[in-house]
Parts: C-alpha cells; structure tokens; sequence
C-alpha cells in the first residue's frame, strides 16, 4: 500500500498564520492589497479593449509554483489546516476586471477598491486575486492585488508577486530590498493584521482612550496621500531619526486635527502607534507571516511637527537598543481575537515596507504609482500604510467608514504635517 506523504514544515500553518484565520470567524475578512496605477494603452487592443485573456494568460504564466498555487485544506478529519497544491489552478478564477464609473477620478477609483476589498477571498482556490480597473479619466488603468494575511506579509509579498513585473527595456538594475538580518523598525507587513500587534503591546500599558477606537463594520473609508523619499530622508537625517519618524510625526499631525475637530484633544495628549517589524532572517523569502512589532508613543499635543520628529526618534532610538516585541502563542492570540474589539493598548496601526527603488511594468505597461492598501480591525478604525517606490514615499490612511466619517480630517492633518517637515520635496 502506497503511504501518504506527511505533510513538510512548510505545509503547516503557524500559531501566527492560524491566528489570521480565526479573527475571520469573528466575521472579519483577514485579506491585504496593494494598488497600482499604471499606463493603461500597452493593456489595450486596437478597439481600446482591455486585453483580458492575454492579461490572464501572462499571469498564469508568472505565477511562480509555491503559496501562491496552493489551497488550504485539512490534513485529516478534524486535523489542522495544511497547504496542498490545487491541481485546478487557473488565472481566469483570479483575474478579474471592473471597470471605475464616471468620472474617473481618484475618489472614484478608490471606492471601487474599497467595495472590493471587502468581499472575502474564496477558500476554494489559492488565496488572492487581481482586479484590473479601468475606465481612469487620464487614461490609467489601477491594478488591486489582494491577498489573504495568511499567505504572505509584506516582505512575502514583494517577492512572492515579483515575477509578474519587469524592469522597463534600459533600465539600470534595481536593488532589491535588502532582506533584515537585525530587525529594523519601520520595514514590515505590507498590511500587518492588527492581531499580533495587539498581543506584542500589552506589555506597552493602556492607551488612552479616543473615540475611533470603536468597533468596526463592514465597510472602509481609503485616502491616498504622497511625499518625496529623498526629502524625508533628508529631514530624517537632520533630526537624527528615520523616515519612519518622520512618517510618524506626520500620522501625530492627522491624530492632532482630528481629535481637535472632536473636541478631543487635551495638553498633553500621547497616542500609542503599534509599527509592524520584519522578523525574517536574511534570504528568507518564503510566504507566511515573520513580523514583530514597537510601540511607538507620538507626542499628539505638541504642535510643532519638528519638534514633535524630535521626540519621536528619541523614543525609537531607544527602542532599537533592544529587540522588537514577537507575538505570543496560540493561547494569547486566541484570547486576543476574543478581546480585539474593546482593547485598550494601541490607539493606532502603522505599517511601513521599502519598496522596488526603480520603476516596474507589468504586461508592458509602466507602473506610475504603487500603494500599499491598510486593513482596521477589532476597534483599531484608523490606520496607516506606506509604501517606497522609485523615489516616492506613499501612504494611505484607511478608516471604518462609521466610525471615521471624517477621515479627511485626518488625511489632511498628515498631509499638513508632511508639507511643514518638508518631506514633500521642493
């Protein structure tokens, strides 16, 4: 009789992995995203027609073997969920097109990706999807890649999805982010569930309480926001901190206007702010999720956004003196999934990935733009994303629409803020 294989160490699921899974039974869809904007004449045929079999068959083909091919399935009556190839795979279940309604434009585009990412991903074929989404009044076509938190961070992601991109014809080469050795702050989950970082920052003390820290519903409010790396680099540098201090202060900005249009604001107003940290030892380029996490205090009271830069990398210099917190077992995280929508640990979620250094195509079709898309969980209704890429640093703030009607507060706050530290450019 021919024995069955037992299934490897990477057909098992981790403590962390299954975590991302069991928030879904609480109703949560535990899926990331990014969106790109690329040229939209190269997907086009003559008719200006999106080339969608071509568009598919091009994915088919640089889907590499391995997470993104697999589906999960369990390893024996009532045994733990395992990963197994599906020997059914086929890119047309996973690229899809919907076109942006009249006009157009960004917050129309925005919408759509926000009705989007808020279906759950069918269990039945490999976890992810592409949405192409065309019908951009300056000719653009946006690219929404979703994924279950399951399959990948972030750090997972940029190499997992690599191989549907290329470098433009005469590019120089690019540097691929460098795989962490040490864990360093501010380059984590392209979206990090707020799951494990809930678990990480109970030893961080109570956060003070705010009125978007509420529990979530369905639907998500997304704004972008841009800014220059080099220019954050530079005002980075000048304050002895990190772009990610820099990011920080800014989100300290949008947290400051926003509670001050709540009548929230006091003098001496501190928020904590839970910055997700790559956990993977160098070339460690598998799927699944290796993310520790900091908790940052950002000094919401202080009015002077360099000032405010100032205090902030004081802390985090501190902080990277001694390693970054790692989730707990299964028997916090379960406890954790229970409590997630009433804790009172972080105020804030923060996510930062350096992204490719130069610009990519995909199908031929230069990438112009390139966002990381956040996720808000248990009563953690406001957070945000950022994302390098060919010089731009990109953020995106995500809110629960009912809790944070008012996210443009907030994006404007932030936006304020960037501008004043000069990580705007000139």
């Amino acid at each position: 009789m021919a024995r069955t294989r037992r299934p490897g160490r990477a057909d098992r699921l981790s403590a962390l992995d299954l975590s991302n899974l069991r928030v879904e039974e609480r109703g949560v869809p535990m899926h990331v995203a990014a969106l790109a904007l690329v040229d939209g004449a190269p997907l086009r045929d003559a008719r200006g027609e999106l080339r969608l079999p071509a568009l598919r068959e091009h994915v088919g083909a640089r889907i590499p073997a391995g997470r993104l091919r697999q589906v999960l399935v369990p390893a024996g009556p009532g045994r733990r969920l395992r990963w197994r190839e599906d020997p059914g795979f086929d890119p047309a279940r996973h690229v899809h097109v919907r076109p942006v309604p009249a006009p157009g434009d960004e917050d129309a585009l925005l919408r759509e990706c926000c009705a989007l990412d808020e279906r759950p991903l069918a269990r039945d074929r490999p976890l992810w999807e592409l949405w192409l989404l065309p019908g951009l009044a300056d000719g653009r076509v946006g690219l929404l890649l979703r994924w279950h938190h399951v399959v990948a961070d972030g750090l997972a992601a940029l190499a997992l999805f690599a191989p549907l991109f290329d470098q433009p014809a005469g590019a120089p080469p690019a540097t691929p982010p460098a795989s962490p050795g040490a864990p360093r702050p501010g380059v984590g989950a392209l979206v990090t569930a707020p799951l494990r970082q809930l678990v990480a920052a109970a030893r961080e003390g109570r956060a003070p309480q705010v009125s978007f820290n509420r529990p979530v519903g369905p639907h998500r409010r997304l704004v972008l926001l841009r800014a220059d790396l080099a220019a954050a680099k530079e005002v980075a540098h000048r304050h002895g901190g990190t772009v990610n201090d820099v990011v920080l202060a800014a989100v300290a900005g949008g947290a400051r206007r926003l509670l001050a249009a709540r009548g929230e604001l006091g003098p001496g107003t501190v928020l904590k702010v839970s910055v997700a940290v790559s956990l993977r030892p160098p070339g460690d380029a598998g799927g699944g999720n290796r993310v520790g996490v900091r908790v940052v205090p950002v000094p919401v009271w202080e009015p002077d956004p360099h000032e405010r830069l100032r205090r902030i990398a004081a802390t985090t210099s501190a902080q990277r003196r001694r390693p970054p917190y790692r989730p707990g077992g299964r028997v916090a995280q379960r406890w954790m999934v229970h409590v997630m929508d009433r804790q009172r640990l972080v105020n804030l979620l923060l996510s930062n990935l350096r992204g490719p250094e130069r610009p990519l195509e995909f199908a031929g079709a230069r990438v112009r733009e390139l966002f990381q898309v956040g996720a808000v969980q248990g009563n953690l209704a406001l957070g945000v994303g950022v994302l390098s890429y060919a010089g731009a640093l990109n953020l995106d703030v995500v809110a629960d629409a009912e809790a944070v009607p008012d996210v443009a507060v907030f994006a404007a706050g932030t936006a304020e803020a960037l501008d004043r530290l000069g990580a705007t450019g000139p």
